[in-house]
């Protein structure tokens, strides 16, 4: 099964909050894990074995989470073996002003200027 990886600015922290639980940074965080997986779902069957964990990259607080997919290729865009999944991916809604520490604009954004979110093979 083919591994990606993302890296993100975006808190995707995967807390699963309950009914009873009306924290909104945890309910932000899973409504923008949510999101994350329902996009890659959008052409693929998604499984993991852990879940997105926090590192500190260049003194910024970031997202790294790994994942796999059923098929060989299915993010491919021309020779970009991520493109299709970056195309899904930008301007996506998320939940900003949670943990993350560098301001993000309320999407995920792939390309440009404002960049929050990379996607690669692992």
């Amino acid at each position: 099964m083919p591994r990606y990886n993302i890296k993100t600015f975006v808190d995707i922290t995967r807390s699963n909050p309950d009914r009873d639980n009306d924290d909104p940074i945890a309910k932000g965080q899973q409504s923008n894990f949510d999101s994350l997986v329902q996009s890659i779902g959008l052409r693929a069957n998604v499984s993991w074995v852990s879940d997105p964990k926090q590192e500190i990259e260049n003194d910024n607080k970031c997202w790294v989470w790994n994942f796999d997919v059923e098929q060989e290729d299915v993010f491919t865009l021309g020779n970009n073996p991520v493109g299709l999944l970056e195309q899904d991916l930008h301007l996506v809604p998320i939940i900003k002003n949670l943990t993350n520490e560098v301001s993000v604009k309320p999407m995920f954004l792939t390309k440009g200027n404002d960049t929050n979110i990379w996607v690669s093979l692992a």
